[in-house]
């Protein structure tokens, strides 16, 4: 009773409000999460097929787009990712409530993008000796219900969520991993001049791969060794005009939790060079991280998947990995879906829980935001009744209000400003 008491003012103060009816076991209740009620934007029963990393974006109009896509799982994936790989269009137009199917395309996956009006999917194809191919571009004019031809930008092993694409100078940036360099992975940035036809592909240029550093030891639990060590779904973005991919970093089969790499950017308009400035601590990024930039309140704005104990202190895991509820170890928990915010795209503050999932075999992660009006919009990959936390069976669409009142200022005061008596929150 006694920290209860304290924020009340007084223990007498305290069963007062008790007596009276002010305070009530509901109103000390544990925090809930911002966005736990969802609507469903697509459902996948297919026990041999998953729900991928999905995509999302807002036309001008309110008009929500939805990416989906559903790939074999792990059991059938050599043998059909290439040829029975499917994403699936969605739409809303009515804030979320309800979802309309628009299309259903050939790829592994996808990532939607809106320039003057009409969108505009980078797509890549489920490979049949890797895991995923090429980068290709393809474009709707009516808003994803009927699609041009795709074109080839470049071929390679290529692959991306819906991570941050970011547009400069007239220049749209995107980053993906490249899987060529096995097994830890690359990365590339692909860069297309929007002044000319983005479906030409004389407007696109393609960095050189930066390949995966490799990890000191110090940042890797003492004994382990043999894990997966690799870059994994950058974001771009920009700071006080200096471009950086923010990379998501397996470390030693994720327990190594929140550790990301900044890699820093010189593009001359002919080409650009990446080159690796540091690990640096990333909530989240041990599975993907999605970045946006808001104008209004100034600040970064990212959903991302915490951990509670990523190197298994718990015997949580080892159950639910025998009983075939759980992949992957203690660090690829992916129930706890995340809101933060950030100045600077380095340093991030916690806005709170969007979403929990209540057993090792659910999840909300792989979210993509919007920003829809004062609320963030957030389309969600969601293992509600699937196999495990990893294999989703829903895309779930959330809505987080007035989102911009969960930030505290970050930016200090002028240095002329006058100087606070006391300190903002001082008891005396």
């Amino acid at each position: 009773m006694q920290p209860l008491a304290l924020l009340c003012g007084s223990p007498r103060r305290f069963l007062l409000l008790i007596c009276l009816g002010w305070l009530t076991p509901g109103s000390l209740a544990r925090p809930t999460p911002l966005a736990q009620e969802y609507t469903i934007a697509y459902h996948n029963p297919d026990s041999e097929y998953y729900v991928a990393g999905v995509g999302f974006e807002r036309f001008d109009d309110g008009t929500l787009l939805g990416v989906v896509p559903v790939i074999p799982r792990p059991a059938w994936n050599l043998e059909r990712r290439a040829t029975h790989s499917r994403t699936h269009i969605v739409s809303s137009r009515d804030g979320g409530r309800t979802w309309e199917r628009l299309a259903t395309l050939p790829y592994y996956s996808a990532v939607p993008w809106i320039h003057e009006g009409k969108l505009h999917l980078f797509v890549h194809k489920g490979g049949s000796d890797v895991r995923s191919r090429d980068v290709l571009l393809l474009r709707s004019e009516d808003r994803g219900r009927n699609w041009s031809p795709e074109r080839l930008l470049f071929g390679g092993q290529f692959w991306n969520s819906h991570t941050a694409v970011w547009v400069r100078h007239q220049t749209l940036y995107y980053a993906m991993d490249d899987l060529a360099l096995d097994p830890n992975r690359g990365l590339r940035l692909l860069a297309g001049d929007l002044s000319m036809d983005p479906m030409d592909h004389r407007a696109w240029r393609l960095s050189e791969p930066l390949a995966f550093p490799g990890l000191p030891a110090a940042l890797v639990p003492a004994g382990r060794s043999g894990g997966t060590r690799l870059y994994s779904e950058p974001n771009v973005i920009e700071v006080q005009g200096k471009l950086r991919l923010l990379a998501g970093v397996n470390a030693e089969a994720q327990a190594t939790a929140g550790l990301g790499a900044v890699i820093d950017v010189e593009d001359d308009g002919r080409e650009m060079r990446l080159s690796f400035a540091q690990f640096h601590p990333a909530p989240g990024a041990q599975v993907k991280r999605a970045i946006i930039w808001d104008e209004v309140s100034q600040l970064y704005w990212a959903t991302a998947n915490l951990a509670v104990d990523s190197q298994e202190a718990f015997d949580w895991w080892e159950k639910a990995r025998s009983a075939g509820t759980f992949v992957g170890g203690g660090g690829n928990d992916r129930r706890f879906l995340m809101l933060l915010y950030s100045v600077d795209g380095l340093n991030w503050i916690q806005a709170g829980c969007i979403a929990q999932a209540a057993q090792l075999s659910q999840s909300f992660m792989y979210a993509r935001p919007v920003i829809d009006g004062d609320d963030l919009a957030i389309l969600v990959r969601a293992s509600i009744s699937a196999p495990n936390q990893h294999d989703a069976d829903f895309a779930t669409f959330h809505r987080v209000k007035r989102f911009r009142q969960l930030a505290l200022e970050l930016v200090p005061q002028s240095a002329t400003s006058e100087r606070p008596t006391k300190p903002p929150g001082r008891i005396n």
